[in-house]
């Protein structure tokens, strides 16, 4: 021990620090044991806790359910009343802009519009109101109606009386002294929930001029009535299935038809054909049972079967405080008349188009045939029965080159000479020539002294004549007397205007026979081609249709009056001219050779072929041109070596008229024939006086040809 490095403190000292020991143990003993106290009081603290603060956040997601549920019901409560509030004010708006429109409406009203209370006390006024009593809103609104216009006590009449006393609308007629004017007063009831009338509005309307107009017309009622009597109208009131008022032009229908006398129904005297299958509606019309009553016509039948057209037009009205028509009745046979000559010209002109492309081909064809015949009438000579075939053949192509000319006529194919003609002299040499042929007829003739000139073709209206006379050779069998005659006439514009033609003056030829007569279904018919009355094989039905051809082109018209048995009378209308008529000069009877360079013009290669062969023939040097545009620039080129252009005026590409103007800019002093199978432009003398020469109709034979282009190299006008 006494070796040992450490050293024992006294015992003292030890016990001291076990002393010191044991008390720091039981310190560390106890300061444990609180600290276990302090752990598990706090354990139970935070166990109470947690539960306090499960309970608390229980409470509080309760509560703020229900604050949430408060707040949503809250927010829908404020957005209903904010949409409440919206539609209040849209309300507000739309009603302050009601009230302002029907405060601008009322306001712009020319007439007097006012509200009053039950005890005459006037609440407002339009703008008019106040105007019409010279007073501002402040000295109106709150005074009786009355004293406004200087009465104490209400009208004896007043309209706010009669409706405070029925309740009912009421109306007035009432002068105004102090304004000097006639008021019609119209009141009505404004009712409360209760359906008392607390409120009245007035209408006034100022009548005075009307009150005026009413004296008027009581003061020219005489007038009037003189008006109506002589009407051409027919005037009558139908009532109760009478008469009761009827004018002296109604009274004058009824008469002509028998009215009076026969007393038959209504429906009796209407034309059977007029009649639909609703027997009483011209009755029930005439009674104003018929809600829209407008114009119509038909005919009614006199004692003897005659037709009478008329329009009938229906407005219905108060007779006597009683339902009734009034109605107008114009007698429109003479109307009805001229439709009916206006839609047969209409068809007319559309069969005349067919016919005249009938024509044309056919007349095509005809110059092939003919021009042949002529050539080999040159090879011929020596062959008579040769000839006489052929002679056969063109006579035959003669034949069908009449029927072409007559289809022409009808298709209003084209005046070729037209120049001033003494109808008279026409006509009584017509009229010889036939009267040698037919002595069996007896020829009647008176004609105006000093006739006025026409322009037409001289051959064409000869046309028409001999086809006249024909034709009343045929409707009295070979037998009877034939009345010819001639007038000057002026024609107004009611005269022609059936047949669409200027008013002026005229010449008028007229032919009367003694014949059969026709009735009215033949006389629609007369002037259609092929129409005809005869049997097969006596007639072509085109004479009398070219006869409305040729009057139709030159500008005239003709008109047919027949009856059966009673014979008939074509009058035939021409306008006048102031020229002095020409005489015509006779053509060559033989066949004129040449030597010039002609340039043939025309679209059928058939057609150049022949003419050229016949121009050949006749001495002739040819240019040939197919169409329009190669005519012109062949005429173009050879301008200068060409002495005369045959042109054709029907072709697709330039007709005749466009390739003779295009020819005359080129060399203005070229001579050109035309030549058509059918010709329809109003235009040809003008081209004969501004340089065309002439004008050859196909088919035509060598003799033609030679003499037409002899005049026109020799002529001294290009």
């Amino acid at each position: 021990m006494a070796n040992s490095p450490f050293h024992l403190p006294p015992a003292d000292t030890i016990e001291a620090l076990r002393r010191q020991l044991a008390q720091e143990r039981n310190e560390r003993l106890l300061t444990e044991e609180r600290i276990r106290q302090v752990v598990a009081d706090h354990k139970r603290m935070e166990i109470d806790l947690i539960r306090y603060r499960d309970h608390f956040e229980s409470l509080v997601a309760s509560r703020t359910a229900e604050l949430m549920a408060i707040n949503e019901k809250l927010l829908q409560e404020n957005r209903v009343r904010r949409m409440a509030e919206r539609e209040r004010r849209t309300f507000e708006d739309q009603f302050r802009e009601a009230s302002i429109m029907l405060e601008a409406m009322l306001d712009a009203i020319p007439d007097i519009i006012g509200v009053q209370d039950g005890n005459y006390r006037v609440i407002r006024f339009n703008k008019a109101g106040y105007r019409f009593f010279g007073k501002s809103e402040d000295q109106v609104n709150g005074r009786r109606c009355y004293e406004l216009i200087d009465q104490g006590v209400p009208c004896k009449n007043c309209a706010t009386r009669q409706i405070l006393r029925t309740n009912e609308p009421a109306q007035i007629e009432r002068f105004i002294e102090s304004k000097q004017v006639w008021m019609d007063i119209r009141a009505y009831p404004i009712r409360d929930m209760d359906g008392r009338v607390f409120r009245i509005v007035e209408h006034w309307r100022d009548i005075t001029e009307i009150k005026r107009s009413e004296a008027s017309l009581v003061e020219s009622e005489e007038k009037y009535r003189t008006l109506v009597e002589n009407a051409h109208e027919g005037i009558f009131i139908f009532q109760e299935g009478e008469f009761k008022f009827a004018n002296r032009k109604a009274k004058e229908m009824a008469r002509k038809l028998g009215l009076i006398q026969l007393r038959r129904s209504i429906e009796q005297y209407i034309d059977p054909a007029d009649r639909n299958a609703d027997a009483a509606y011209y009755l029930r019309r005439l009674n104003g049972q018929e809600p829209k009553p407008g114009p119509i016509s038909f005919r009614l039948v006199d004692p003897a079967n005659a037709p009478l057209w008329i329009e009938l037009n229906t407005i219905i009205i108060k007779w006597k405080g009683k339902p009734a028509t009034l109605n107008f009745v114009r007698d429109i046979t003479q109307s009805k008349a001229l439709e009916k000559r206006f839609q047969e010209s209409q068809r007319m002109e559309s069969l005349g188009t067919l016919a005249g492309g009938i024509a044309h081909d056919f007349n095509n064809l005809l110059m092939g045939i003919q021009g042949n015949v002529s050539l080999i009438y040159l090879e011929a000579e020596d062959d008579p029965a040769l000839a006489e075939k052929l002679k056969n053949i063109e006579d035959c192509v003669d034949s069908g080159s009449r029927l072409t000319k007559q289809l022409l006529g009808f298709a209003r194919g084209g005046k070729y000479v037209v120049k001033p003609i003494d109808m008279n002299q026409l006509l009584q040499s017509s009229a010889d020539m036939f009267g040698r042929t037919r002595k069996a007829i007896t020829i009647h003739g008176s004609y105006q002294q000093n006739l006025w000139t026409v322009m037409a073709d001289s051959s064409q209206m000869e046309q028409v004549l001999v086809n006249l006379f024909l034709n009343a050779w045929q409707a009295m069998q070979g037998t009877g007397d034939l009345y010819l005659s001639s007038a000057n006439l002026y024609l107004d514009e009611a005269l022609v205007a059936a047949y669409d033609m200027p008013p002026g003056r005229y010449v008028r030829l007229t032919v009367t026979d003694t014949g059969i007569g026709m009735d009215e279904a033949t006389m629609r018919r007369i002037f259609e081609p092929f129409f005809t009355t005869h049997e097969p094989g006596r007639g072509t039905g085109l004479g009398l249709a070219s006869v409305f051809g040729i009057i139709k082109n030159h500008n005239g018209f003709i008109t047919v009056t027949s009856k059966p048995s009673q014979g008939s009378t074509f009058e035939v209308y021409l306008p006048a001219s102031d020229e002095a008529p020409e005489v015509e000069e006779q053509p060559h009877d033989t066949i004129q050779l040449g030597n010039e360079t002609i340039l043939l013009v025309d679209d059928e290669e058939y057609i150049i072929e022949v003419a050229r062969l016949m121009l050949e023939g006749l001495g002739y040097k040819i240019l040939k041109a197919d169409s329009g545009q190669r005519a012109v620039e062949l005429f173009a080129e050879k301008k200068g070596t060409i002495d005369l252009v045959i042109l054709d005026m029907v072709m697709p590409d330039l007709d005749g008229e466009a390739v003779y103007q295009r020819m005359r800019e080129i060399r203005p002093d070229i001579k050109v024939l035309f030549a058509s199978g059918f010709y329809v432009m109003e235009e040809t003398p003008s081209f004969i006086n501004n340089g065309a020469s002439g004008f050859l109709q196909k088919p035509f034979n060598m003799k033609q040809l030679s003499t037409k282009i002899r005049a026109v190299l020799q002529s001294n006008t290009p």
